[in-house]
């Protein structure tokens, strides 16, 4: 479900809702509530609380009744045991992501606006070929494709964290730049997921409305 006018390709398993700034947030539950910080600025409680209510309405769909969503120590949402899920906000808008752990090894959502974007980004975000392809871009054909790559890596760690369990950077995974077909991949380089050892591809999406890009990667069940 979505009231912003795009959202990703992503498998029926996966229930997905986006939220824009029209929509009227739910209240959050006192446990989330203590989550923030007692002087949090207005944009900043409003975004946690956009996000829980898509989070709480994409588990709705799964037949979830709704429930606190507290914080992992790396401020990842903790779902409920069976469920793998990412939150992402940007521009006013919130989105999220769910499914069922039988149904999915992991899932990692992405929105950023353009306006994270400054120049020389790619020097923290991209390395070896991702730079020389990269820097053969020309006009806007490079700052999108730069944030884009950003974007990609941000759902890389939102889907692989909750698996591997600690922090890695974007040196550990690399991203192809689109084929002919417009599809896209990643891959890690670091040796972090036994099921996706280096050099395992996974494919990605991403989508640009104006001035924002939703990027998106759904894992496979360990099962498959």
């Amino acid at each position: 479900m979505s009231d912003i006018g795009f959202s990703p390709a992503l498998p029926e398993h996966v229930a997905f809702v986006a939220l824009g700034p029209e929509a009227e947030p739910d209240p959050l539950y006192p446990e989330e509530e203590a989550l923030l910080h007692p002087r949090a600025v207005e944009a900043r409680y409003r975004n946690f609380r956009l996000g829980r209510t898509a989070a709480r309405r994409a588990l709705a769909t799964l037949g979830i009744a709704p429930t606190p969503i507290l914080r992992g120590p790396d401020r990842e949402p903790l779902w409920p045991d069976d469920i793998v899920g990412s939150i992402t906000h940007a521009g006013g808008y919130a989105m999220a992501a769910v499914a069922r752990r039988a149904d999915c090894g992991g899932i990692g959502v992405d929105l950023e606006h353009r306006d994270r974007y400054f120049a020389g980004l790619e020097k923290y975000v991209a390395f070896d070929d991702e730079l020389y392809w990269l820097a053969g871009l020309s006009g806007e054909h490079h700052p999108k494709a730069v944030l884009e790559v950003f974007s990609v890596k941000e759902s890389v760690y939102k889907a692989f964290f909750p698996r591997v369990q600690r922090f890695f950077g974007f040196e550990a995974a690399r991203v192809a730049p689109p084929s002919a077909a417009g599809t896209r991949e990643a891959w890690l380089v670091h040796a972090l997921d036994e099921t996706y050892p280096p050099g395992r591809r996974f494919a990605v999406g991403a989508v640009w409305q104006r001035e924002m890009v939703l990027t998106s990667i759904v894992l496979d069940a360990e099962h498959r």
